[in-house]
């Protein structure tokens, strides 16, 4: 491996300990805005690692994946989801059944797990499995937000991180999907986005709140 690429490969294992930064951060959030800032640093982080990866794995398909995360992931997505907060009008709280606190013992028992579903034994990690417990730990994050936090923006957050997770795990196994699988992929999530939009406003209009918790109370 040349000095070049030997560098790639530290860098993504430095990248995958970031992830884990924006992991604990999102989980003591409380403003949604400030997730959504995360989740555009956390995808930026994703596509260096998807330019580091086509370096050492020599992938030119790699570097229009890294293109199309940075213009979809980076920059429209949380564009989207500010400009949906501004126009909902509501508070941007993220309606946390836990405290920062137990959020943050919660999360890192949830990486220290994503360690143990990866090898028994951390010292023993070598690169592509730190990465891939970075990747569990996104999935395990993003099912965490969807699980602890009320507000349906945070359902979408959630799901986002999720697939983040998703999208790494990918990488790192597979050392990248085919790029048309990529593209669907992105075009479905798209999709998805822009109907929980729809279903967000929706809710808003009818309830006049966001709080989807609050909607148990319509079960018969």
């Amino acid at each position: 491996m040349g000095l070049f690429e030997l560098a790639a490969a530290k860098m993504l294992s430095s990248a995958a300990m970031l992830l884990f930064g924006t992991v604990l951060l999102m989980a003591t959030a409380k403003r949604i805005s400030t997730c959504v800032y995360l989740f555009a640093c956390q995808s930026a982080i994703l596509t260096a690692e998807v330019v580091a990866a086509g370096y050492v794995q020599h992938m030119r398909e790699a570097y229009i994946i890294a293109g199309m995360v940075l213009l979809v992931k980076v920059f429209a997505i949380p564009f989207a989801l500010l400009w949906l907060m501004k126009k909902l009008r509501t508070a941007h709280d993220v309606g946390a059944s836990l405290s920062p606190g137990y959020s943050v013992f919660v999360m890192s028992g949830l990486i220290i797990l994503s360690f143990a579903a990866v090898r028994l034994y951390l010292i023993e990690l070598h690169a592509t499995e730190v990465i891939l417990a970075a990747a569990v730990a996104l999935i395990l994050n993003g099912a965490f937000l969807m699980v602890t936090r009320s507000k349906a923006l945070m359902l979408m957050m959630g799901l986002l991180v999720l697939e983040n997770g998703i999208f790494l795990a990918a990488l790192v196994t597979t050392f990248g999907m085919p790029l048309i699988i990529e593209i669907g992929i992105v075009f479905d999530l798209l999709i998805g986005l822009f109907l929980m939009g729809i279903f967000v406003f929706r809710i808003r209009d009818t309830f006049d709140h966001l709080d989807v918790s609050r909607l148990r109370g319509l079960r018969g």
